[in-house]
């Protein structure tokens, strides 16, 4: 796991939590979407994760992936942000 690629990786997180903020104002119109994961999935896995990554992922796959990550970074009361804590869970777990 290096660095750079968790950097990266927190990066598109954070990139698809902002443009996803905006499909659900302006598109959702200010309700919650129940698909967030689905969405951040297709979003990160469009620009670029795969080439980040060791392993081959579906959106599927990686879309559960984000459910359970944020179910626990809420456990674990981390301190890192959760685009953080994730990008380090997900070069960790999926090799």
């Amino acid at each position: 796991m290096t660095h750079e690629n968790v950097s990266r990786i927190e990066t598109l997180l954070s990139q698809a939590g902002a443009a996803h903020h905006e499909y659900e104002q302006n598109i959702l119109k200010g309700e919650f979407d129940q698909n967030w994961s689905t969405w951040y999935a297709e979003y990160i896995m469009h620009h670029g994760l795969s080439d980040l990554l060791d392993a081959k992922i579906t959106a599927g796959q990686l879309s559960q992936f984000l459910i359970q990550s944020n179910e626990s970074h809420k456990n674990q009361n981390s301190k890192q942000s959760w685009a953080e804590y994730t990008a380090q869970k997900m070069l960790e777990s999926l090799k």
